[in-house]
């Protein structure tokens, strides 16, 4: 029994693959093979990812191989390119990550095994015969000369036949190691909802690795026994960018009533039932950390006074309860963040309920990182973007007026961060 034969029969036993051990060896090899560099470009991939032990140690028979972790292996290959070979192997990714941590050091020593005795062969000998042929000086007859040349002539034919049904079959499907980049289908998706100490959890992920992090941290939080619920597993779905923060900022998203719910670029929280100050904490975390989500449901003291107002409040009434609200823009730009579009919304709406012929200055002030003059030109192109978010919304655009003021009215000590944040806002003035 030849090393490969021991190598799939030990596979199929040991791992309860069956029959199908040695169609998923077979697939790790053609992907190894055809992929660029061969075997030493996969070496230089899992150099790069700062695994060259590991791989070095499955080179070397004498060597016991390293093992290698799902979460490594993804790091050196990717898991696009690990769904794509799942795929092939008719295996879900998941089972595939297990199975390919345990078949991959010895896949990689087989076929290091094989290019090892590729080199050391030696050159075949000449046929028997010619020699003493070129020795004696004899010639080829003509007979001799038309049996080569219809050998030639049916070993083009074979090789054009072959060929041709090679480009066919290539054309029918997509071979074994082809690597395709999977299309994102879909958003990732968090819902975490707490009632009590207990936390119901749903949702999906694209990738084992962000399911067990986040179901480990929610552990860590609220205790194994307070979690229920699950999370799937969704290769087609987007990455999602909020969940390295959405982990960090766990031990402070809690409370009785709370839900939050991450879909892709959005974020809907509901605090209807929680403490007034809780509500403005978990809030102020929220905008703090995830300001280029679009969120509904934040809570401030601007958006309760918006909601508070009476249909019949005057024009001052309803500009002092905008001077409550808080709008952010992207460090530097004149771009709002997705936090402060709900924000828009309940500005637009006051708005528009505001009496007829209520003039409104929409004023942007900066701190004093700077110099005036870009200052005083981003405070403007600030002013601007908020009068035209609001007229998109509603707003009448002759009730507003944008001025920028640059850092010429601060409102706190710029020599401090939490100043500096204070002087950075949109106020807004009843006009005459």
């Amino acid at each position: 029994m030849s090393a490969y034969d021991r190598f799939v029969e030990d596979a199929a036993i040991r791992l309860e693959l069956g029959h199908r051990a040695r169609w998923v060896i077979d697939v790790l090899q053609a992907w190894i093979a055809t992929r660029p560099g061969g075997l030493e470009g996969l070496q230089q991939q899992f150099e790069d990812a700062g695994l060259a032990a590991r791989f070095h140690s499955w080179r070397q028979p004498a060597q016991v191989p390293l093992p290698i972790v799902a979460s490594e292996l993804e790091r050196a290959l990717g898991a696009p390119t690990l769904a794509v070979i799942a795929q092939r192997s008719d295996m879900s990714p998941g089972a595939f990550r297990v199975v390919a941590c345990q078949l991959l050091p010895g896949v990689v020593g087989l076929m290091s095994a094989a290019a090892v005795s590729q080199q050391a062969a030696p050159a075949a000998p000449p046929a028997p015969g010619a020699a003493f042929r070129r020795m004696a000086g004899v010639v080829p007859s003509h007979a001799m000369y038309g049996m080569a040349l219809r050998s030639l002539l049916w070993m083009l034919a074979a090789a054009t036949v072959l060929i041709l049904t090679t480009l066919l079959l290539l054309k029918a499907r997509t071979p074994l190691w082809t690597s395709q980049a999977l299309s994102h289908d879909h958003t990732s998706r968090v819902v975490l909802q707490q009632d009590g100490m207990r936390l119901q959890v749903e949702g999906s992920l694209p990738n084992e690795s962000d399911r067990r992090r986040l179901w480990s941290a929610l552990k860590a939080v609220h205790g194994q026994q307070n979690l229920s619920g699950s999370i799937a597993l969704d290769p087609r779905a987007e990455p999602p960018r909020w969940l390295d923060r959405l982990i960090n900022d766990l031990p402070h998203l809690q409370g009785d009533g709370l839900r939050l719910e991450f879909d892709g670029p959005q974020l809907r929280i509901v605090t209807t039932g929680m403490a007034d100050a809780q509500r403005l904490a978990i809030s102020h975390r929220l905008r703090q950390d995830f300001p280029a989500l679009q969120m509904q449901g934040l809570w401030g003291p601007g958006l309760a006074a918006l909601a508070r107002l009476p249909a019949s409040a005057g024009s001052g009434e309803r500009v002092a309860a905008l001077n409550l609200t808080r709008l952010k823009f992207h460090m530097g730009s004149s771009e709002l963040t997705g936090d402060s579009l709900e924000t828009l919304d309940a500005v637009a709406t006051a708005l528009r309920q505001a009496p007829a012929g209520t003039r409104v200055e929409v004023a942007a002030h900066t701190d004093s990182h700077g110099d005036a003059h870009s200052n005083q030109q981003l405070s403007q192109q600030r002013a601007d973007a908020v009068v035209k978010a609001l007229q998109e919304r509603g707003a009448p655009a002759a009730m507003l007026v944008p001025v920028g003021y640059g850092h010429d009215q601060p409102v706190a000590d710029n020599r401090s961060d939490a100043g500096r944040a204070q002087n950075r806002r949109i106020a807004y003035q009843l006009l005459e």
